[in-house]
Formats: structure tokens, sequence, C-alpha cells
């Protein structure tokens, strides 16, 4: 589904160049639950970035379902991301004035579907993160782990193929964010592949196969044992 060669990105001053991705080579199957971990300045979120279609790169290949992604015009890009990713982020983006169907529908009006499709999409989605009594409310009345959801309502309403996550749970209490992983492993279940960045641990070894990037370079990948094996056993050293 995904595949990178030797991907490489630079960050250019006047005077510094900051080499952010050095010769990357990954490749994630359709139906992949990865976690992509790190230390901050690492790497994480410019791939995943890059991933998204959100930043180009310098050098090396990206295919999206066998499709190339370098050398497209951004009206190509923007249709591909609209189609095949969905996208849920740290601070969540709603917008606070909207309603919680408004958020979720606004993506969906920018697709050009019409108005039942949009209805139907969004009450889907909406039952399956569990707030359709909640649809009129707007963002600041729910709590944090409420807002995520409604982030994911709004990333999976489109039903793409991909679902890139950049730290879901890092604004979110330990009770939240177990809720908030338990869904994405639900959408996952589904058939829908998950690439998460995180900084824990433990929401990290929920997902099937552990991704580790350091100074830019993909130091390991590996698949996790079952999630019923001691923490220390399954990450290791």
């Amino acid at each position: 589904m995904i595949t990178i060669n030797n991907l490489s990105k630079i960050f250019r001053t006047e005077l510094i160049e900051t080499h952010a991705l050095r010769d990357i080579n990954l490749h994630i199957e359709e139906g992949d639950f990865a976690a992509l971990t790190g230390p901050s300045g690492s790497g994480k979120s410019t791939l995943l970035n890059i991933l998204g279609t959100l930043e180009s790169f310098d050098s090396g290949e990206y295919f999206l379902d066998g499709q190339p992604v370098q050398g497209l015009s951004d009206a190509a890009l923007s249709r591909l991301r609209n189609e095949k990713i969905g996208f849920i982020f740290q601070s969540f983006n709603l917008i606070k004035d909207f309603s919680i169907y408004d958020n979720i529908e606004l993506p969906l009006r920018y697709r050009g579907f019409n108005a039942k499709e949009r209805k139907q999409r969004i009450e889907e989605a909406l039952e399956l993160v569990g707030l359709q009594a909640r649809s009129s409310y707007l963002p600041g009345q729910l709590s944090g782990g409420q807002q995520q959801r409604v982030a994911i309502a709004r990333a999976i309403a489109g039903k793409p193929r991909i679902l890139l996550a950049d730290e879901p749970t890092g604004n979110l209490d330990s009770l939240m964010a177990r809720q908030v992983m338990e869904l994405l492993q639900q959408i996952n279940e589904q058939g829908c592949t998950v690439l998460m960045v995180t900084h824990d641990p433990d929401q990290a070894r929920r997902a099937a196969r552990h991704i580790q990037i350091v100074d830019g370079q993909l130091h390991d990948s590996t698949l996790y044992q079952p999630l019923s094996q001691p923490l220390a056993e399954t990450l290791g050293d």
C-alpha cells in the first residue's frame, strides 16, 4: 500500500542544512497497524507529513497504492490526500464555532458529496465513536477525549484507505487515551490501515507493528508479540 525507497528530507536555511530524514526505506501493507516511535526531533512527524502528502521530500521514491507521489501537481496531491488519507492530530483541529456535525461535514463538502451521502457518512462515523447524541454540541462543550473522538469521526467519514495519527493521545488522560486507542484498533480491524506516531510505549504496544526512527534513520521495524506478554518481553531493551 505504501512503499518508500531511499527517501530523504533536508531542511535548509541560509547557514544550515538539517537532514531530517536519511535514506528511509519502508513498506506498509494494507491493513497494518503500525506505531512510529523515536525521540523528539527524530523525524517522526516529518515522515508522517510526507506520507500524508503535506510535505515534499528531496530525494527518493514514494508510492501510494502503486502510484508514484513524486512529481504530482498540488491539485493531484490534494485529490489523492482527500480520497485516500485521513488525519488525526494531537490538538484535534476542530473549528470551535462549528457543531460536531458541521466539523465532520466540512471535508465531505469539499469532496463534493451530496447532502444524503454526507448525512449517512456522518451518522455512521458518529455511531462508531459513540457520539450520536452530541452531534449538535460545540467542541468546547466536550471533554478532550470526546473531541478526539470527533476528530476520528471526521477522519473516517471520508472512508480513507489509511489513517495517519500524530500523537492522538498526547493531550488525554490515561482513561481517555485507552478509549481512543481501543477505537483506533476497532477501525483497523474493519480494514483501515493505521500509522500512528507516539512517544508512549504503552500506546505503541497496542499496534501490531513497531517502527523506530532515530536521527532521521529507520532504526528498527518489528512485529510486537501479543498484548498479553509482559511489557519488558514485548519491547525488549
